[in-house]
């Protein structure tokens, strides 16, 4: 069979979550909000077939990386259903015959022992640690119950003695404009202007707003003295887990304790999911600390071949 591929587009969206519900899979990587939004940013191909979404991506230098198949269930602990090896031998066939050596990215390690399994001595792996995604129990982020969530309780009770009339309202189409807002004050005063990546990730924010109820998300905006200062932008990756997109803060509002209090409010409207995915850090030494200091229940790591 030659697979047949293609960019994504918003028929896709259903289908990715679907394949990511069978998979039971909490990797932001399996995001159809992250594989529709960054689609153009990592050159993200496509082919869907009865059920399993298989992804590649083109790479800078024109080579390609493969991902593991989404829609695939596992019978038990590391056991995938017998598909799994007809379908990554038509994946090594599409490596082939565009001449490329068959290369896997954004592995979580279950699914590595399965390819490795599978493909006994065939790749060295190497794990990235600046992809892992910290994943958290939404209860434990809606509460900040206990004493390992002190400091964040303190965050929070200090921005509300700060500022007045603090209210966390959920995006609507009224109020989508102060995303936007709070987005564009992060890039200007965060030096977005000429950074390709800044600018690229307001562009996907905007994105993302347009098409909102497109995309469902979730999320809402912080308000401190009727001014917009933080907002969070969230979605499904399954049934079972959400993810946080995009989180901002004004600067002042910020050092006040702005985040702590967008995290906490974001997590209370995500309490029908188990699990809050926060993404990756990649290696900000900032943002590790401050992830890490929510104590995630899941520390996803990710792999490559070599």
């Amino acid at each position: 069979m030659v697979l047949q591929w293609h960019k994504p587009t918003e028929a896709d969206l259903h289908k990715i979550y679907e394949a990511a519900c069978v998979s039971r899979v909490n990797g932001n990587d399996a995001s159809y909000v992250n594989i529709y939004l960054y689609r153009k940013k990592f050159n993200t191909e496509l082919c869907i077939k009865d059920g399993i979404v298989l992804r590649r991506f083109i790479r800078a230098d024109g080579s390609l990386t493969y991902a593991f198949p989404l829609g695939i269930a596992k019978e038990q602990d590391n056991k995938a259903s017998e598909a799994l090896p007809e379908i990554l031998a038509e994946i090594e066939a599409d490596a082939e015959a565009n001449g490329e050596a068959l290369a896997f990215s954004l592995l979580s390690e279950k699914q590595k022992d399965t390819i490795n399994d599978l493909m006994p001595g065939r790749f060295s792996f190497e794990e990235d640690r600046n992809t892992a995604d910290y994943i958290y129990l939404s209860g434990n982020l809606a509460s900040l119950s206990g004493g390992k969530f002190h400091k964040k309780k303190n965050h929070v009770s200090q921005f509300m003695r700060k500022h007045s009339e603090v209210q966390f309202i959920p995006i609507t189409s009224e109020n989508s404009r102060d995303v936007i807002a709070v987005a564009g004050g992060w890039f200007y005063a965060n030096g977005g202007s000429g950074n390709s990546d800044k600018e690229y990730e307001l562009q996907i924010i905007q994105e993302a707003i347009e098409k909102k109820d497109m995309l469902k998300l979730y999320g809402g905006i912080l308000y401190a003295e009727d001014k917009p200062v933080a907002m969070a932008i969230a979605s499904a990756i399954t049934e079972e887990t959400a993810d946080v997109h995009f989180e901002k803060a004004l600067p002042g509002f910020d050092r006040d304790g702005a985040y702590s209090v967008i995290n906490q409010e974001t997590a209370k409207i995500l309490t029908e999911f188990k699990y809050i995915n926060r993404e990756e850090d990649l290696g900000i030494e900032g943002l590790r600390k401050a992830k890490l200091s929510y104590h995630p229940d899941i520390l996803l790591t990710k792999w490559h071949t070599l």
